[in-house]
């Protein structure tokens, strides 16, 4: 699973936007709109992509990956991902890195956020259940067969469970 922020400027300033992608079927587990980076928002929101995977049956130890943020090297972050498997940093240009999630950053903001007239944050928050459910239940990805993420984090979650 990989975490990252970008970052997004409204009339009423600027805002960031945690997301956390499950690396394997591409699924947007979680997001969190905020007015600024905390590594205690950082890591309640891979809390909350966690308890999605478990939800969904995925209870293998789970490699986070993110770059190397002050909100991602602290100490309060790094305890969280020690308790569901482990952490390591990442480049967006390295093999295994970063780069799919920066990828999601780019089309979440080129084909849903750039098309929006927000005028706050309260309205990028109210925003993003349609981005999860578009994201991860409408807009087919190449790289998965055309298939959606969600149908892929229950296919492979029905293939463990069989097994």
């Amino acid at each position: 699973m990989q975490i990252d922020a970008t970052r997004l400027s409204l009339p009423d300033g600027v805002c960031w936007i945690y997301f956390v992608l499950d690396v394997i079927s591409r699924v947007v587990l979680s997001s969190r709109v905020v007015r600024s980076l905390s590594m205690h928002l950082a890591k309640l929101t891979l809390d909350e992509a966690v308890a999605v995977l478990r939800a969904e049956g995925h209870h293998a130890a789970i490699l986070v990956q993110s770059d190397g943020g002050s909100d991602f090297t602290s100490n309060l972050f790094q305890q969280g991902c020690l308790k569901y498997g482990s952490w390591v940093r990442c480049k967006v240009s390295q093999p295994g890195g970063t780069g799919l999630l920066e990828r999601l950053n780019r089309t979440y903001k080129y084909q849903f956020a750039f098309w929006q007239d927000w005028q706050s944050m309260a309205d990028v928050r109210a925003a993003m259940p349609d981005v999860h459910r578009w994201y991860n239940h409408e807009r087919r990805h190449s790289a998965l067969g055309y298939a959606t993420p969600w149908s892929t984090l229950t296919s492979t979650a029905n293939a463990r469970n069989a097994a």
